[in-house]
Parts: structure tokens; C-alpha cells; sequence
């Protein structure tokens, strides 16, 4: 594979900059190899990750530039990463402290529907120094960082590439079926992924190295959530996220412990206590359906009895529902869904349409704690 190289150089770094090639060479690495300072000013394009005093664009399809958090906004944009050969798409990053790791998707022509080939890992100690390596294979963006910042691991084709004192290298990839891989801060490789245990939905954390499960974290039963369907990704260094296919109210948290175990610290709303259930068949009740809003409001609208539509909404800080509060009585037992409706409508507010006594309505709130009813338009 062609080793690639950022395009802006200091002239002061050109001799350093050689000299690491040569040896890029020498030790015959797949991988391309560069380190050096961010490059001159720039202009930064749209932000598309923030991660602690750093955040990341794309000004153009063939470079990477990176900005940094001061007293008066951001400022200072410098190229950190450019090669006209391929063209790059996203990025995902992570922070602890001062080092900032990430994955730049790139490929020959870089499509969204499709799994990039031509990645580029960046890791920074300070923001300003960065090191670059390409990535081997297909890369689905999944990058690990240990808490302390010490040691960082990049998915890429069949292994992995791991980072640990300024140095690179290849190491297996994570036994079993892993979404997530990170590290520790002793530069122990872990995956985690979804399995049932004891009747329960579960993340489990494998060590790599010893092949030992590491810890087995209960989400809920099984029966309330689609296990088989649960989707993680690594939100920062010590906290894993997940959900059922992005269905709102599945959201759930695991964090790390300062022991080095793994706790669930947010559970799914929709096992937590509190949430109405309505029966389902629609000729008796309108069903109690959860979604949330562009604010991270999270709602459950319905009716137990076509007569009576409640709301509630969830508590994050306590992790319960509110009680059921009547937003809509209706003169009979009349209440249903519009055919054409496929449910709660969200965005930047919540939008329910019903037809209640033969006549449309529409309720409306902007956080789910206070409803209007309005005509349709």
C-alpha cells in the first residue's frame, strides 16, 4: 500500500519528517506513518466532532483540520491530516485529558452507504503533535481509549492497531462477537458485546489477552428489550452506550468503575417503574407509545380507554416515569389513530394526531409536560 504523508510540512521538521519515513520503510509497515505539528493556518469547515478542547472538520474531502477550545470560542485551525489521493467523510473521536485519539473515514471515493477501506487513525498527546497511521482494511470508525489517555486501539480489517508511548503496532482482534473494543490503562484490550445471561439482556467485557470474561453487566430482562437487536458503541473512555436499534426509551449507559469493574448507571426507560401499560388491542385502548424530542425530552402518549389521553414523561435524574396526566378528554370512548399517522411525531416538539368524537385534533407540547390542542392545518 502507498504510504501517504500530510502535504504541509514545517521547514524545520523536514529532517525529522524523512527520517521517520525511512524507518517506516525499514521495519516494511503496511501502514502509512507521519508525525508532525499541525500545519499553517487554515479555514475550518462545518464541525462534525467535538471532544473535549478539540473539534474536528472537513474543509475539503482531502484534508482534516483541527480547531481548539479558547476563552473567546474556537480558534486556531490547522491542518492535521491531508492527502489528495483519497477522499474522507467522517470522523469519530475520543478525549482523555490532553490526548485526543480518532478515526477518520476515508476511501478512494468516499461513499456513506459504504464500509471505507483508506482510514486514517490520528492521535494527539497535546493537540498540537499529531501521528497518523493508515488503517488496513475496512474500518467501521470503532476506536478505544484508556481512561488515563495512555494507550488507544483502532478496528481495522481483520486485527486490530493498538497505541501505547507514541508507538504503534498490530494485535489480534477481540475473541467472540465484539461491537465495541477498548483498552485500560494497563493496555489491556477488551470487547464488549450483547449476550443473554440468566434470562437477561447483558453486556459482556472480555479480556482479549486472558480470553476471560471480565464482567457481565444485566440491562433487563429479556423479554423487555430485543437483545438480539441492542447496538453499543463507546461513548467515552469509560462509558459504553446502547440501544435497540435507536429506538427511543431503549437508551441505557455502562460505565467503568474506579476498581475497574463495569456498572449499569442508566437503565432503559421503557423497564424503568412508572411507565403505563395499555392494553393492545386498538378497539379498547390507544397504545402508550415512548419517543423523544430534538431537547432529549423523552414521552409516553396514549390511552387506556379511547376516552382519556395521557402523558408522561421521563426522569432521567431519578430514572422513572411521572404519573399519567389526562392532556385530552374526549365526550366518548372515541378516540383513535389516524390511519395516515404512523405515530407520535417529533422534532424540535411533540405532535400527536387522533381523531376523538369524529372530529381531527392535534396535541402539541414542547417538552411533554404541557399539551395544547389544536386544529389541523
Amino acid at each position: 500500500m502507498r504510504t501517504a504523508y500530510p502535504r504541509l510540512w514545517r521547514p524545520d521538521r523536514i529532517g525529522r519528517t524523512v527520517a521517520w519515513g525511512l524507518l517506516c520503510t525499514l521495519i516494511a509497515c503496511s501502514l502509512g506513518c507521519g508525525t508532525d505539528e499541525a500545519g499553517p493556518p487554515t479555514e475550518p469547515g462545518r464541525a462534525i466532532a467535538t471532544v473535549g478542547d478539540v473539534r474536528f472538520s472537513l474543509p475539503t474531502m482531502h484534508q482534516v483540520v483541527v480547531e481548539h477550545r479558547t476563552a473567546d470560542g474556537w480558534g486556531d485551525p490547522r491542518v492535521v491530516f491531508e492527502d489528495r489521493s483519497r477522499e474522507c467523510g467522517t470522523v469519530h473521536a475520543l478525549a482523555a485529558g490532553p490526548t485526543v485519539a480518532a478515526t477518520v473515514g476515508c476511501d478512494d471515493h468516499f461513499a456513506v452507504d459504504q464500509m471505507p477501506t483508506r482510514s486514517v487513525a490520528l492521535i494527539s498527546t497535546d493537540g498540537r503533535t499529531w501521528t497518523h497511521r493508515d488503517l488496513d482494511g475496512e474500518t467501521p470508525g470503532t476506536i478505544g481509549l484508556s481512561p488515563r489517555g495512555g494507550h488507544a486501539v483502532w478496528a481495522q480489517g481483520d486485527d486490530l492497531l493498538t497505541w501505547e508511548a507514541g508507538s504503534f503496532r498490530t494485535e489480534p482482534g477481540p475473541q467472540g462477537s465484539a461491537q465495541v473494543v477498548t483498552v485500560d490503562d494497563a493496555g489491556t484490550i477488551l470487547g464488549a458485546g450483547v449476550g443473554i445471561s440468566q434470562g437477561r439482556c447483558a453486556v459482556e467485557i472480555r479480556a482479549s489477552e486472558a480470553k476471560l470474561t471480565q464482567a457481565v453487566v444485566p440491562v433487563a430482562r429479556s423479554g423487555q428489550l430485543q437483545c438480539h437487536d441492542i447496538g453499543l458503541w463507546l461513548a467515552t473512555p469509560s462509558e459504553i452506550q446502547g440501544d435497540v436499534s435507536g429506538q427511543p426509551g431503549t437508551e441505557f449507559v455502562v460505565r467503568r468503575t474506579g476498581a475497574g469493574g463495569w456498572i449499569l448507571t442508566a437503565r432503559p426507560p421503557i423497564t424503568a417503574p412508572g411507565l403505563a401499560v395499555y392494553p393492545e388491542n386498538p378497539d379498547r385502548a390507544v397504545w402508550n407509545q415512548v419517543t423523544s424530542n430534538t431537547g432529549g425530552d423523552l414521552v409516553a402518549v396514549g390511552s387506556p380507554d379511547r376516552r382519556h389521553v395521557t402523558a408522561q414523561r421521563y426522569d432521567r435524574s431519578r430514572q422513572e416515569w411521572t404519573p399519567s396526566l389526562v392532556v385530552h378528554e374526549a365526550r366518548t370512548a372515541t378516540c383513535r389513530r389516524r390511519l395516515d399517522d404512523s405515530g407520535l411525531l417529533q422534532g424540535a416538539s411533540f405532535r400527536l394526531r387522533l381523531i376523538c368524537d369524529g372530529r381531527p385534533i392535534v396535541l402539541r407540547s414542547d417538552d411533554g409536560a404541557t399539551w395544547t390542542k389544536q386544529s389541523p392545518s
